[in-house]
């Protein structure tokens, strides 16, 4: 705060459905003209480079419905008269009223087995990135995916010998570092040889002394990449300071770059500060492969091929729908059911894919999926950060203090509780045992 580096807020550009919204809104009561509104909408940053086809597209679509729903009444809300927009229906107007709003909230997806036998739940964000017949972990078991319909995943115990599933994460907490904030953690860490004298300083002061003296301190200048063996299989540990969420996507597009083309499995796990990769095979350990994986070329067609990123739009839809207008979670006297609005919102989604694809709410919500389920903007600016640096690749005989908490990550999701705290202890103390001698030295 006091060097003035404070994160700035990326604003949302051309939110079609919150124009869906508001342009419905402002036709309640008195007739507007549609010039004063356009006039209004384009004086917004938001909506600043808005297109009169675009505008024309959101007024057709409030009044008819668009090229799909022309023959519901429901969908045809507004009146247009002599260049002026008018919405008169009172038990609309009373729906409307009650169902406006943004703000949503990501949904609980149920697992269930072949046979019906209930699991638990898993977010929707992750499971929607997950194609059938792909691994995951789930309790400490390996589980393969066959297919997601409404709000329930059926799954089946994964038979693959070779496979590595990806780890479930809630969106409570993954809260990512901010770009100014995993700059100002890199900068800290290269001016960690003179911390000041303060609590938390002192607390990390041993940790990181075994840091630079079993490896090298991570910093900003540098990509540094540790490369450890433990039963588990070989791990890559990439210290990048970008937050959770981008190294999440980090870790899922370089996985599939190095397994590209082989039958290799490759198992990813993030913090704020890095990610690891892990296999039971031979990982490529040449800087030029570290480099192709880690390129910034071909970005959007491989998170494509390696996410699933149609399940995403369809889930993202069902926002984008509801602030719209389209479905209504809130009726006189009754809330609908989250399992409803999934079943009304897919049937739209399957209705324009089929019968209106040009439908800009669609391209909307494939573009939500990208920058926000995906932070494809902060992706992009990782991966060109990391082809500006040097790569240090350092061979480990043993886990470093930082390589250990993205070590133990895995761990929590791929085996049971007490066989992952067993193993956790286990590596612990015998970690513990040789930094003593090395600080004792």
């Amino acid at each position: 705060m006091e060097a003035g580096e404070i994160e700035s807020k990326r604003p949302l550009i051309r939110p079609l459905d919150v124009l869906v919204q508001h342009v419905t809104s402002c036709s309640i009561g008195e007739r507007i003209a549609e010039s004063d509104l356009f006039q209004e909408v384009r004086s917004t940053y938001a909506f600043r480079n808005l297109t009169t086809s675009e505008w024309g597209w959101v007024v057709d679509f409030v009044s008819d419905g668009g090229a799909a729903l022309k023959a519901y009444p429901q969908y045809c809300k507004v009146l247009r008269e002599g260049g002026n927009l008018h919405f008169v229906d009172k038990r609309m107007i009373q729906l409307h009223r009650m169902n406006i709003g943004t703000i949503t909230s990501d949904v609980a997806i149920s697992l269930r087995m072949a046979n019906g036998r209930s699991l638990g739940s898993v977010e929707e964000g992750f499971i929607r990135k997950i194609k059938p017949g792909q691994a995951f972990y789930f309790s400490g078991r390996l589980l393969e995916l066959v297919r997601v319909h409404q709000l329930v995943a059926t799954v089946k115990p994964c038979r693959k010998t070779r496979a590595r599933g990806d780890i479930p994460i809630w969106s409570g907490g993954k809260m990512p570092l901010s770009t100014e904030l995993s700059h100002a953690v890199a900068r800290r860490l290269e001016g960690a040889s003179s911390l000041p004298s303060r609590p938390e300083a002192n607390a990390v002061g041993e940790l990181l002394e075994l840091q630079r003296r079993w490896s090298e301190i991570p910093t900003g200048k540098v990509l540094q990449v540790e490369h450890a063996r433990s039963r588990q299989g070989e791990h890559l540990f990439f210290y990048t300071f970008a937050g959770r969420l981008v190294n999440e996507g980090l870790g899922a597009l370089m996985a599939h770059r190095l397994s590209e083309g082989n039958s290799q499995s490759i198992q990813v796990s993030q913090n704020d500060y890095g990610f690891c990769l892990t296999s039971s095979g031979v990982l490529s350990l040449n800087e030029q492969s570290l480099r192709q994986a880690a390129s910034s070329a071909n970005l959007l067609p491989d998170l494509l091929s390696c996410l699933n990123t149609h399940e995403l739009a369809r889930a993202t839809f069902r926002e984008v729908a509801r602030v719209a207008g389209l479905i209504q979670q809130m009726q006189p006297g009754n809330r609908r059911g989250m399992k409803t609005l999934q079943t009304s919102s897919g049937l739209l989604f399957e209705v324009f894919e089929r019968y209106d694809p040009g439908n800009l709410l669609l391209e909307q919500a494939r573009r939500e999926v990208l920058e926000g389920s995906l932070e494809l903007a902060r992706l992009r600016e990782a991966l060109q950060s990391i082809e500006s640096k040097p790569l240090r690749l350092i061979e480990m005989d043993r886990l470093s203090p930082l390589a250990f908490p993205l070590w133990a990550e895995r761990l929590n999701f791929v085996i049971s509780s007490e066989d992952a705290s067993s193993m956790i202890e286990e590596m612990l103390k015998d970690l513990e045992a040789k930094a003593a001698q090395t600080l004792a030295t």
